[in-house]
């Protein structure tokens, strides 16, 4: 991905529907809401930028926790079939910090999208991305090998089943992981408390370990309150 997301869809929705579903802050918190009330996450400064109506809308974002501000817009088009939403984010940072927002936001929007595009086109409130159970009590970079351990936050799941940064996690309860969605499917379906076996790789050695699911925010004083949760600047790296 880089350090730019771009993702576009098709919706049959016309474009008035579709924008207004974008903006209004009613009709975005239908598809977009957290879903819960319980949900804490992080403050975020947000500045609107360009609105043209029915065409685009842009704003920069500011992360607590992480240096400096980027980029995020979205423009619709007008197609046979409906209309064609187009999302770009970029100017992300290059630390180490950034590359994990990165990664975790555009897990995100693959997801806040698809339930855009679900609600516009059935009226339905998807609510698939926000509602986290439980967490692994790690941080994950993809990989081509698949989903790389980066940080281990002491006395959560993953340290539990002894996992260290640098391991490459390929079963969790005996399903394949290949990236941070299949986790997220894994921890949406269990409570924090349920036993799990991990499988991975450490050097040329395959390794099990068994360990209680954690909180979602598991850690949330050192990482991050978002559903990736990645490190905050000047963690003492693993």
């Amino acid at each position: 991905m880089g350090t730019t997301y771009e993702r576009t869809i098709e919706t049959s929705a016309p474009v008035a529907r579709a924008w207004q579903a974008f903006v209004d802050d009613r009709e975005r918190e239908a598809w977009m809401g957290a879903g819960r009330p319980d949900d804490v996450f992080e403050r975020v400064d947000v500045k609107i930028g360009l609105v043209e109506r029915n065409r685009l809308v842009s704003w920069s974002q500011r992360q607590d926790g992480l240096d400096g501000w980027y980029e995020t817009s979205a423009r619709f088009e007008e197609v046979a079939e409906g209309t064609r939403i187009s999302v770009v984010r970029s100017g992300f940072g290059e630390t180490e910090d950034w590359v994990h927002y990165a990664a975790n936001t555009a897990h995100g929007w693959n997801e806040l999208l698809a339930d855009l595009a679900l609600y516009l086109e059935t009226g339905v409130r998807g609510a698939r991305h926000f509602p986290f159970r439980s967490g692994i009590a790690a941080t994950t970079l993809g990989s081509a090998a698949g989903l790389r351990i980066t940080h281990v936050v002491p006395g959560g799941f993953a340290d539990g089943a002894a996992l260290r940064a640098g391991d490459l996690l390929i079963r969790l309860a005996g399903v394949t992981i290949l990236e941070l969605r299949d986790v997220a499917v894994l921890v949406r379906e269990h409570a924090p408390g349920t036993e799990l076996e991990a499988a991975y790789v450490r050097g040329r050695e395959l390794l099990r370990g068994r360990a209680p699911l954690s909180d979602w925010h598991f850690g949330a004083r050192e990482y991050v309150g978002h559903p990736g949760g990645y490190p905050k600047p000047k963690l003492a790296r693993a």
